[in-house]
């Protein structure tokens, strides 16, 4: 697709890495960047085939409709920090914290999407919210069974930080089925929590990532 408007779309790509992790509303964008909502659609799908940004849809169960606002993720942080002007000393105490979280998740689901092919299943990626504001970083969809997985941007871990995977897997849309939960954090441990939920250091990702 030709770019017509050059300075447009770097405009965007600067949008997208700062909003790595959240969901888009493609209207604000457009409104944002002075463009038309097609374009701005156009541009995110040259964005995707070019590897620079993946999008996780919305999980709703079964074989129902699946809901706009997905999110968008910035394949490459380190392009995503440069873009942002962070480096080391952004993500010292009293700097900002709520930047390490949306790089830290896009970096999770860059590695879980490395693995998928790995997987002896066709698992699938999505995120999910509910009316109520519950979320879930990433649910991993593999038919039969499913995996609700959190990112924390901390070195320790607490009960509070499983409610939601454990509201989504016994009385939420996971409730009947086959369902794990896994937070990601940047301590050392690998800890049991109960109830399928474990707390997985960020290096179990690249060490042995076994879903199954």
């Amino acid at each position: 697709m030709p770019v017509r408007k050059p300075d447009a779309l770097r405009f965007l790509i600067d949008q997208m890495a700062a909003r790595t992790a959240q969901e888009i509303h493609t209207s604000e964008l457009a409104k944002l960047a002075k463009l038309k909502r097609e374009t701005v659609d156009q541009y995110l799908d040259s964005l995707m085939r070019l590897s620079l940004v993946t999008k996780l849809s919305v999980w709703t169960p079964g074989e129902s409709k699946r809901v706009k606002q997905p999110k968008f993720h910035f394949v490459d942080t380190g392009i995503s920090s440069a873009l942002r002007r962070l480096n080391d000393r952004s993500f010292d105490i009293g700097h900002s914290p709520e930047a390490l979280g949306g790089l830290l998740e896009s970096f999770v689901v860059g590695e879980l999407q490395r693995a998928l092919p790995m997987q002896d299943e066709d698992y699938r990626l999505y995120h999910w919210r509910s009316a109520d504001r519950r979320e879930i970083d990433v649910v991993i969809d593999g038919g039969h069974r499913l995996v609700g997985v959190e990112v924390k941007a901390a070195t320790t871990v607490a009960a509070d930080d499983f409610k939601h995977l454990k509201w989504f897997a016994h009385d939420g849309p996971g409730k009947g089925r086959s369902t794990i939960g896994i937070v990601f954090y940047l301590g050392q441990e690998k800890l049991t929590m109960g109830e399928g939920n474990f707390a997985l250091p960020l290096s179990t990702l690249w060490a042995a990532v076994d879903l199954n």
